[in-house]
């Protein structure tokens, strides 16, 4: 599976929540300023070469759904960021979000009670 660049990412966050949207489904979801309608048509295109979503003909244009699930593209884009920035350590990751103040500390009570129950 190759990586989303941010456009590419903020397009499918969008076609993820739906089922099959079109183009012009998609610019009204994006936050302002909106891209062009071509940008985002463009940036589909690279996401279907990518084998991200499939293009469907309805009437004279097209549907867009999501081929790649949102959770497998989580668990690629998590499991490099442990890779490459917590020597694939999520003590390392959880620590770090305990120092910037990112996780409470009843988050850290609750992640700790799923992973007692994980056992």
């Amino acid at each position: 599976m190759k990586d989303l660049t941010k456009a590419e990412e903020q397009i499918m966050q969008i076609v993820w929540e739906h089922d099959k949207m079109f183009i012009k489904d998609i610019v009204d979801q994006m936050p302002d300023p909106k891209p062009a309608y071509n940008t985002v048509g463009t940036f589909l295109k690279i996401l279907e070469t990518k084998g991200f979503v499939n293009r469907e003909k309805v009437g004279n244009t097209f549907s867009y759904s999501a081929t790649v699930k949102k959770k497998a593209y989580t668990k690629k884009s998590m499991n490099g960021l442990l890779s490459n920035y917590f020597e694939g350590s999520a003590e390392k990751l959880f620590s770090f979000m305990m120092q910037e103040k990112k996780l409470s500390p009843e988050q850290v009570e609750d992640l700790m009670q799923k992973l007692e129950d994980h056992e």
